[in-house]
This record gives structure tokens, sequence and C-alpha cells, in this order.
């Protein structure tokens, strides 16, 4: 599971990953946006009661695929009203658990008025351009053919292996993402 685990840990959207027994549903991953939604460390969920965090029950058959507003109880006791979608996952593992993702959105006051402050703390230029991506649901491939940019180029900068793109190829980007060059680059070099 290495490549999902790296997309699981990549995208900005709060995910857990849970393990689901007969006797318990833990919590087996976190993403660092789950952490920032719920306050706690990744160290912390690891292993811990999913009733740690949500005290509404789900459905106990990790074979459906639901959706449905709940509560979450943050590190600071406080309740954010969240939107849960559970998906199973198909995991090769030894014991006889299955395994789900749960994907969270806030629906808080304060997540509805501002949506892009978890991307803009973030300073990686590289990651701060694949959450956009992300978010606007767009491949590499469809980037560089709607901006006519080579898919080595783009592949390059969501890596990191160009720091600051030209002026023109930075507005392209942006523009495709209907964001301001500032929300990616903090800098971008004059010319072509």
């Amino acid at each position: 599971m290495p490549a999902f685990y790296h997309i699981f840990q990549i995208l900005d959207q709060p995910m857990v990953l849970v393990r689901v027994a007969r006797d318990a549903t833990t919590i087996h991953e976190t993403n660092e946006a789950f952490c920032r939604l719920s306050g706690y460390k990744q160290e912390q969920l690891k292993s811990s009661s999913l009733d740690l965090l949500i005290n509404s029950h789900l459905p106990c058959d990790c074979g459906q695929h639901f959706t449905q507003m709940t509560v979450l109880t943050n590190a600071k006791q406080q309740e954010i009203a969240v939107h849960v979608e559970f998906r199973t996952l198909t995991v090769d593992d030894h014991d006889d658990a299955s395994y789900a993702l749960i994907i969270f959105e806030d629906k808080s006051e304060y997540a509805l008025e501002e949506p892009y402050t978890a991307i803009n703390q973030v300073h990686d230029s590289a990651k701060r351009l694949k959450m956009w991506m992300a978010k606007r649901d767009i491949s590499a491939n469809q980037m560089a053919t709607a901006t006519n940019i080579s898919l080595q180029t783009i592949s390059k900068l969501r890596n990191g292996h160009i720091k600051k793109p030209s002026r023109l190829t930075a507005e392209l980007i942006a523009a495709e993402l209907q964001v301001a060059v500032s929300d990616i680059w903090q800098e971008v070099r004059n010319g072509r």
C-alpha cells in the first residue's frame, strides 16, 4: 500500500484509515489535514478507538459505502460539525480485520468562511501546487494539455525540482487552477 499511503498523506482533505474488527473500530492511520482539524497528533490517535472522535454510531458493516453528517470531538473537547464519507478498502493483510477510509469535510462556520486556509499555511510550493490540483481535480496530463506546458515541466514543478517557474508558466497554471500566482508561488522568475 505504499502508493496509497503517499497519496493519503499529501492530500489536504482530512482522512482517517480505520481498522474494523469484530470487537472494535480503531484508528490505523491519519493524515496531517486530519490532525489539523482534530487538534490531535498522529501518535495520539494511532490504535485509539474511533469513539474518541465520533460519538454517533457508524454502521458496523465495513462492506458499505455511505455518507452522513455527524459531530467530531476535537482535542480541546469542542464539537465540530462534519460530513463523513465512509469508503471500504481492499487491503491484503494477515488478520481478519477490514479496513476503511473515512473522509471528513468540516461543516463548521469557520470552515465555510476560510476554506483555503490550510493550503495557504503550507510553505512548500510543490505541495501547494499538488493540493490545488487535487482540489480542482486536475491531473498533470490535463494541466499540460490545458496550459500547453510540457508534462515534464508540470511534473518537475509538482516534485519540487523547479522551485521558481517563469512568470508565464506560473500565470498559465494559476489561471487554470483559478487562483492567484501567489497562492502557489511566493516568487517567480521575470521573463521566460
